[in-house]
């Protein structure tokens, strides 16, 4: 499964019934993975060996991976957004290749959108190296072949006046996509409304009814949740509306729920509920997987402090999570960098497996890899 959701796989799940809640009663689990392996070394690799911020479109008989391909975390002029093929089947890479470059740029993070008519889009954070890292406007690729191939790449432009600089998550419902994306105040319409964070804008719903054609404003969720400072965002549908996760530049991870329009009904920091997520949590995913909704991403531990790939599976009625899971890293290793992290899913019942997709920078290491995890989701779960 994708994170751009086509309602016809959601439809068992829109009313998702969890239970939990008990946060005295969350121990952490480590499942023993059944494989772990690197689909793209960056020791492999001539030049350009960092290799960071994968995101996944799970196609059935393919998964497409889109990842930076640079010399650094951050600006690193000349950065170009890569796609692997992936056999889901054996794990293997099938293709790589550059998706999209841009003379003098950076392609920092490419999300998947997956439209109702087939299309498919990779819209693109797209920066140019400074004093500070800046938005140059989201461009994107798009495929009207199924993802076996990509038109030339392209910038996006304002959308009711307003320019935007990063793309969350996407959820395509009948005729409709939603897409999460966030304004920076250097960019047409953005504004700066977090001191701390001069640069900083706000995260907007968008609709399109057109297969992305075109986009209409719906939400401004920063204001709508209270003014919050908020980044990278996840979303999916719960019963007549939303469930929405925010990662905060105030180191809070939120969760919120709306009506069908985006309204928030209520909202609660995850930070501050459970002791076992201590900050914000790196590129959140939320995703629902046998009625159950999950929260994926990068967690930090207490001391001695280390970054984590955690799963969570949450509990819409509460807001709370009712189960903490440590994909990787329980054994607290210096990790410098890594996991930005999207599944996906084959199987059926007891041989169902889960699969992680993410990136890892061991400490000492001057690049980061592209890694797969393979788990039986009766262990995760």
């Amino acid at each position: 499964m994708s994170f751009t959701v086509m309602i016809a796989d959601l439809a068992p799940w829109l009313i998702l019934c969890v239970g939990g809640g008990d946060t005295a009663s969350v121990s952490e689990r480590h499942p023993t993975p059944l494989r772990q392996s690197i689909l793209v070394a960056s020791a492999d690799q001539t030049d350009h060996r960092y290799l960071a911020f994968p995101a996944i479109l799970d196609l059935g008989d393919d998964v497409l991976v889109s990842f930076k391909r640079g010399r650094s975390h951050a600006q690193d002029t000349g950065a170009t957004l890569d796609l692997l093929r992936l056999d889901p089947r054996t794990g293997r890479v099938t293709e790589h290749r550059t998706l999209a470059a841009l003379d003098g740029h950076i392609l920092q993070m490419g999300e998947w959108v997956r439209f109702p008519n087939g299309d498919i889009a990779n819209y693109i954070d797209t920066q140019v190296a400074g004093k500070a890292t800046t938005r140059v406007g989201l461009h994107a690729v798009r495929s009207t072949d199924g993802g076996r191939t990509f038109g030339p790449l392209q910038k996006v432009g304002a959308i009711d006046g307003v320019e935007y600089g990063y793309a969350f998550d996407a959820i395509t419902e009948g005729p409709t996509t939603w897409l999460l994306a966030m304004t920076f105040a250097n960019l047409p319409g953005g504004k700066s409304v977090y001191p701390p964070r001069p640069h900083a804008g706000a995260v907007h719903v968008l609709r399109s009814d057109d297969n992305g054609r075109t986009w209409k404003f719906v939400r401004d969720l920063s204001h709508e949740f209270g003014d919050v400072p908020i980044n990278e965002s996840t979303f999916l549908r719960h019963g007549d509306g939303f469930l929405v996760s925010t990662r905060g530049y105030d180191d809070r991870q939120r969760l919120h729920l709306t009506d069908g329009d985006f309204h928030m009904i209520r909202q609660a920091d995850l930070t501050g509920s459970h002791e076992f997520i201590t900050s914000h949590l790196g590129r959140p995913r939320l995703f629902v997987r046998d009625g159950n909704a999950y929260l994926l991403g990068r967690n930090w531990t207490k001391s001695p402090r280390a970054m984590q790939l955690a799963l969570f599976r949450i509990d819409p009625a509460t807001l709370t999570a009712a189960t903490h899971v440590v994909l990787d890293n329980a054994e607290r290793a210096n990790i410098a960098d890594g996991y930005y992290a999207m599944p996906f899913f084959r199987g059926e019942g007891i041989e169902t497996r889960m699969y992680v997709v993410d990136y890892k920078r061991p400490a000492g290491q001057a690049g980061a890899d592209i890694v797969l995890h393979e788990f039986r989701w009766a262990d995760v779960k």
